[in-house]
């Protein structure tokens, strides 16, 4: 059986199709799980091993971890279906209970978003009003993830956006005001990855912001 480096989740757009260009780039072997109707063709053009299933089933996110053998496992699902069911905790805490059967996990890292967990309390009224939900959500697969007797590292970047990445971010415990602004997506997924091999954020929470010093995130 083949084993990889590391199994996505969530990596068909946006920062998890980042990390997957980043990752194979390293020389990693990496393989995502990906639903039926979704887009895998970027994933394709980087040699990602492509799994169809749905992780609203827990049995499919339980095949894709038998599939993959992963080392690495790096989950950035989010959003709500037709249904209304949030993806961002049915289906991480799906992918959460299959890796209780894994034998070579060294590492789950789960992206949720600053204002989860602990940081909730501080979050102002109108993103409470907006983002409430989504946040609450996020925060039942992190308490989850801390409970489970996992390897695990919590990324909790702020707000996003498409431009290239520069390099300038930082690693915090909570989020620091005087760093505020958007991120890139690239960016936010090359501290992903430096958060993998860390082992000083080992059963930590890390918040991605944006480094108003211009070092270089490290």
């Amino acid at each position: 059986m083949r084993a990889y480096d590391l199994l996505l989740f969530g990596a068909t757009r946006n920062t998890g199709l980042h990390i997957a260009r980043l990752a194979t780039q390293c020389g990693k072997q990496v393989a995502a799980m990906v639903r039926p109707r979704s887009d895998a063709a970027p994933l394709e053009m980087l040699d990602v091993h492509i799994i169809e299933g749905d992780a609203f089933l827990e049995e499919d996110c339980r095949r894709a971890v038998e599939i993959a053998c992963p080392r690495h496992v790096i989950s950035l699902m989010g959003g709500k279906n037709a249904e209304g069911r949030r993806v961002c905790a049915e289906g991480n805490i799906n992918v959460i209970r299959a890796l209780a059967h894994s034998s070579r996990l060294e590492r789950m890292l789960l992206v949720t978003s600053m204002g989860c967990g602990e940081q909730y309390e501080g979050v102002s009224s109108n993103v409470k009003q907006f983002l409430g939900e989504a946040l609450r959500a996020k925060t039942e697969a992190e308490n989850l993830l801390k409970k489970s007797g996992l390897p695990w590292t919590i990324v909790r970047p702020g707000g996003l956006n498409n431009e290239p990445g520069t390099g300038d971010f930082c690693f915090l415990d909570a989020p620091d005001r005087r760093r505020e602004g958007y991120l890139a997506r690239e960016d936010v997924a090359q501290a992903t990855l430096h958060l993998l091999e860390d082992p000083d954020w080992l059963y930590r929470a890390a918040t991605i912001q944006r480094d108003v010093t211009g070092g270089n995130g490290a």
